[in-house]
């Protein structure tokens, strides 16, 4: 359990201004009235940038008792406080941890902007340094004793963590005392990055470029990268690899499962497709560890076969029928769920609020005090799921979530998994009506029985689109039709499909 840290009010300094232009920081200190401006010939501001996102006069800084007032002075490109454009000639009383932003056009952030941080909290002996990201690393871990320690009371032992994500680097609060903040803005749950937003832990603060993460802390060595594991595996997620999954039958081995490798990469949802027996609940369950192969099963570098005792608290599993008791109301069922899955130790306050956030994020906050015999198809599938998410798994795993309801119920429900996937989980679906959700989807793993063995292989992972392509369809739920026996609706192309895959024909 974290244990009670006060915050401490940061030490009141004279003002200054953290500035990041043209891949390099500098440091500002602000006092009187200082104009910021590019740097030409017949100009020479006080505040002297040379990049052109800068205009000649571009901005005014007053400081004085009353603190420190900025106003755009009627820019070209404007400056933002906190991602909000400011109004010119306005001024604007800043506050410590505000961020200001120059941007220089376009869509996209290029080396062309500035960002400049105003801080009155600022550390003696503080210094930037800089942390290349590449794609070997997994985590940068931010505490006050693990990773990268900031020795402050402020900070939690294990406050935050810098992530590689499926879509680029992300940032979590660990469910921090006094938490994290995003650009001036408190983190609520784990966001993307963007280039040129900063990240505040306590009174330090983090810019992310992209490829490169600055920090502003006292003198202290190289923050602890968790590395990846050499490629071309990256352990940043869930790494699947599965010689064989067998029973014992009348005394003679049959073969279910055979050969499937693949990595899931964090804050993705997955698509599980397959043709008839072809083992997609098996191997579910495999990956799970409740039924286990012979292979090896990685959540993050921990192997979940080995570790299962502990690991079996990360995964969810919503099976596809609703095990929920009817004469119970919906809050009293999650109320239940949290006492079960979090920790002894919690209490009631921690029950209420994971019950509260679950409810909301569940869209179940209407029907808190309903029967759960009262609800509808849609309301009873987001229930299954919710009972498991209150304990807050790391893995998410759905057989046929979307069973027995309409297409614009199907559809919310997704969209609602999908949520949870960006929150830094990994969803795994199995559903015969893919469709409606297709671009929810950001991996497709298509299993299929193979005629020589009459055992379930890998016959694609991948994106969606690129599923399509691989299958020469033009819909997810088309694929089935190709792997299907003749006998069972399908084209017979199992055994095509497989060779090719094996060949190389989709990676």
């Amino acid at each position: 359990m974290e244990e009670k840290t006060v915050y401490r009010v940061p030490q009141r300094r004279a003002p200054k201004l953290c500035v990041y232009a043209g891949g390099a920081m500098r440091e500002w200190m602000l006092e009187g009235t200082q104009t910021l401006g590019r740097t030409v010939r017949a100009a020479k501001p006080a505040l002297a940038l040379p990049q052109r996102a800068v205009s000649r006069a571009h901005g005014l800084f007053v400081t004085d008792a009353g603190g420190c007032r900025y106003q755009d002075v009627g820019s070209t490109n404007g400056t933002l406080l906190n991602g909000a454009m400011l109004a010119p000639q306005r001024p604007h009383l800043l506050k410590d941890g505000d961020v200001l932003r120059i941007h220089a056009g376009g869509d996209e952030t290029n080396e062309m902007d500035v960002v400049m941080i105003y801080t009155t909290s600022w550390h003696d002996g503080a210094v930037w340094k800089k942390q290349l990201l590449n794609e070997r690393m997994a985590e940068i871990v931010v505490g006050r004793t693990e990773g990268l320690a900031l020795r402050n009371g402020a900070v939690s032992r294990r406050h935050a963590s810098f992530f590689r994500a499926a879509r680029g680097w992300a940032i979590i609060d660990h469910e921090s005392l006094n938490g994290v903040t995003r650009n001036g803005r408190r983190l609520t749950q784990p966001e993307y990055l963007q280039p040129m937003d900063v990240v505040r832990i306590a009174d330090f603060d983090f810019l992310f470029t992209g490829d490169a993460l600055y920090w502003q802390a006292e003198e202290q060595p190289a923050p602890a990268v968790i590395p990846a594991p050499p490629a071309p595996r990256a352990e940043t997620g869930l790494s699947i690899d599965i010689e064989e999954r067998s029973v014992i039958s009348r005394l003679k081995k049959k073969m279910l499962l055979k050969d499937i490798r693949l990595d899931i990469p964090m804050s993705s949802m997955v698509l599980i497709l397959g043709g008839s027996g072809a083992g997609k609940t098996t191997f579910m369950n495999a990956v799970m560890g409740y039924e286990q192969a012979k292979g090896t099963i990685r959540y993050r570098g921990t192997d979940i076969y080995e570790e299962y005792e502990q690991m079996k608290y990360e995964i969810g599993y919503v099976p596809q029928q609703d095990l929920i008791r009817e004469n119970d109301t919906v809050y009293a069922t999650l109320r239940n769920a949290a006492e079960m899955r979090m920790p002894a130790s919690s209490g009631a306050e921690a029950y209420a609020a994971r019950v509260d956030e679950t409810l909301r994020v569940m869209g179940l906050e209407r029907e808190k005090d309903s029967y759960v015999g009262k609800l509808s198809g849609g309301q009873r599938k987001r229930l299954s799921i919710a009972v498991e998410y209150v304990g807050s798994p790391a893995l998410f795993f759905l057989d046929e979530p979307d069973s027995g309801l309409d297409g614009t119920m199907a559809r919310a429900l997704m969209e609602n998994l999908r949520r949870i996937a960006d929150s830094g989980k990994i969803v795994m679906v199995i559903s015969h009506s893919p469709d409606r959700a297709f671009e929810l989807f950001d991996q497709v793993v298509v299993l299929a029985k193979d005629s020589r063995d009459d055992c379930g292989h890998l016959v694609f992972s991948g994106a969606p689109k690129d599923a399509c392509s691989f299958f020469e369809v033009d819909s997810l739920e088309k694929i089935v039709r190709r792997i299907n026996r003749r006998d069972e609706g399908g084209e017979g192309l199992a055994d095509h499909y497989i060779r090719k895959f094996e060949a190389g024909g989709a990676r």
